[in-house]
């Protein structure tokens, strides 16, 4: 997983863990760590799995949709297209 800088809407995390797949099969999944920004996280809670999420990573824009909360780490798991 590498390090990036996600912003959505008003928020911003810092320290956001992105890992892209090697193929086709594999997606791109960034992990939000609700532990940076948990009013962001409070947010992401409420969006439905097929609701899209404008966002950007490293300064270049992507559609984030919620996969799933990870409750061992404290962060949401986000599918990136």
């Amino acid at each position: 997983m590498t390090k990036t800088i996600v912003k959505i809407g008003s928020f911003e995390v810092n320290d956001a863990e992105l890992r892209c797949g090697t193929d086709r099969t594999i997606i791109n999944i960034l992990s939000i760590p609700c532990q940076s920004d948990p009013d962001l996280c409070k947010q992401l809670d409420g969006w439905d799995e097929g609701t899209s999420i404008p966002a950007f990573l490293d300064g270049k824009e992507h559609r984030l949709f919620r996969q799933q909360y990870d409750t061992e780490h404290d962060a949401w798991i986000m599918r990136l297209e």
